[in-house]
């Protein structure tokens, strides 16, 4: 299998510009332990986007894992996996932050589509047609030897036209690679979506893809 290298350049049909005053931040749309996501204005482009914001100091994010993330997003290739656009570091809040622009994701996650119009939950047709969408960029992405280590509703992002993208690659880790033993050991992810054994850490278990395809069923 040909393994995705975490250290490679960025590559996106446009050059989307690296530099903070070539974006307008708008609202925050979601917010995580080590960053908040923004809708956004291009202004090369005159388009909207996302920009994901890293405080990677406040947080103690290891650098390691802010380039996993980032080029991971921008070397994937698959419809069903959010890509990134470019990264940078910049200011913001008076502070250095790593910002990530990403395709803006109109409809946002389906944990906020639950939230907002489905408390009872979605219709078992969209259910089905959801899920099969997320399974097809987890096959792309075991197949290139990576696990994602926290797929769950609020990690699966709904376009405008209705594209189901898998986003947030903060949790993964990397099957192929020796050196990411630790990564592949470690507690990272949200328990309620989590493989029971994964959680037990004193008796070694470690992600892998089978793992975490039960965080796949805990979803439907």
């Amino acid at each position: 299998m040909e393994k995705l290298h975490l250290f490679g350049p960025q590559h996106s049909q446009k050059e989307y510009p690296t530099v903070i005053d070539q974006y307008i931040l708008y609202e925050e749309i979601g917010r995580g332990f080590t960053s908040s996501v923004h809708r956004a204005m291009c202004l090369k482009f005159e388009e909207t986007v996302a920009i994901k914001l890293f405080d990677y100091e406040h947080h103690n994010y290891g650098l390691h894992d802010l380039y996993r993330e980032r080029e991971t997003m921008a070397l994937v290739d698959h419809p069903n996996v959010l890509k990134s656009h470019c990264s940078f570091l910049g200011e913001f809040g008076g502070k250095q932050v790593l910002w990530v622009v990403m395709p803006f994701m109109a409809e946002g996650s389906c944990l906020h589509i639950l939230k907002a119009a489905h408390l009872d939950g979605f219709d078992e047709v969209y259910i089905a047609a959801v899920l099969v969408e997320v399974l097809k960029g987890l096959q792309y992405l075991h197949h290139h030897g990576y696990v994602h280590r926290d797929v769950k509703a609020g990690n699966i992002l709904i376009d405008s036209d209705g594209a189901v993208k898998l986003g947030d690659f903060g949790m993964s880790a990397c099957l192929f690679d020796s050196r990411d033993t630790y990564s592949r050991n470690t507690f990272v992810a949200t328990p309620c979506w989590m493989a029971p054994e994964v959680i037990d850490l004193d008796h070694g278990y470690k992600f892998n893809s089978m793992r975490y395809l039960l965080a796949y069923g805990v979803k439907a």
